[in-house]
């Protein structure tokens, strides 16, 4: 399991770049060979799932339902999947995101949220799991009043003792994202100084250019 995370750790920081590439697609018709051989690989539903999960975060529906399936089955394989578990909810309001249907709306808002939270409060030192419902929570409307959880999740995965040794990668998308939900918060000066640490973690990076951006609209 811990190489899972740690294999899981690095999809995400994939994710985390903003980049899609067509190594992606082949490397979907890779694992949906190697999952047609044996359905119940964890390993294989999880990074499949998650590249579906990146596909639907971009406006692909049939990747939405795919990746839905896909953690849908890891949690019933393994209910002490926490990762699998918080992917799910996120999959959940993407599937909220799609629905032209109000009751579906807060029907899948509200499995999202139950799943996210109870991925957190299963393991609540995860920094994987703690990132995807802060991230999450940031991209739901404000009235849904998830943005105090996603402010927790950034603040213990800041204060994690295993923090300063992640990649730049994890690093600088923390503190952006950190930044976004401090500024949403009206706490501007501790936005403005999250965002210059992303700055100064990579510089250049897509996350340190849309801090920079945030810092100019914080003056």
């Amino acid at each position: 399991m811990r190489s899972l995370i740690k294999n899981m750790m690095r999809l995400l920081l994939c994710a985390l770049s903003l980049s899609w590439t067509f190594a992606g697609q082949e490397e979907i018709r890779e694992l949906e060979s190697r999952l047609k051989a044996s359905p119940n690989d964890e390993s294989v539903l999880m990074e499949l799932g998650r590249l579906y999960h990146d596909l639907g975060v971009g406006g692909d529906e049939k990747a939405v339902a795919r990746a839905f399936e896909l953690f849908d089955h890891a949690v019933k394989l393994d209910s002490s999947n926490a990762v699998a578990l918080a992917y799910r909810g996120s999959v959940w309001t993407l599937r909220a995101r799609d629905s032209w249907w109000p009751p579906n709306k807060l029907s899948y808002l509200r499995n999202g949220g139950e799943d996210l939270d109870g991925a957190v409060s299963m393991e609540p030192g995860n920094i994987m799991v703690r990132m995807i419902r802060g991230v999450n929570g940031l991209g739901l409307p404000g009235f849904l009043g998830r943005l105090p959880k996603a402010l927790e999740d950034f603040i213990v995965i800041l204060k994690h003792p295993e923090f300063p040794e992640q990649r730049k990668e994890l690093k600088v998308a923390v503190f952006y994202h950190a930044g976004v939900a401090c500024k949403r918060a009206d706490d501007i000066e501790k936005a403005r100084e999250l965002f210059k640490q992303a700055l100064a973690v990579y510089p250049g990076s897509e996350f340190a250019k849309k801090a920079e951006m945030e810092m100019k609209d914080l003056d």
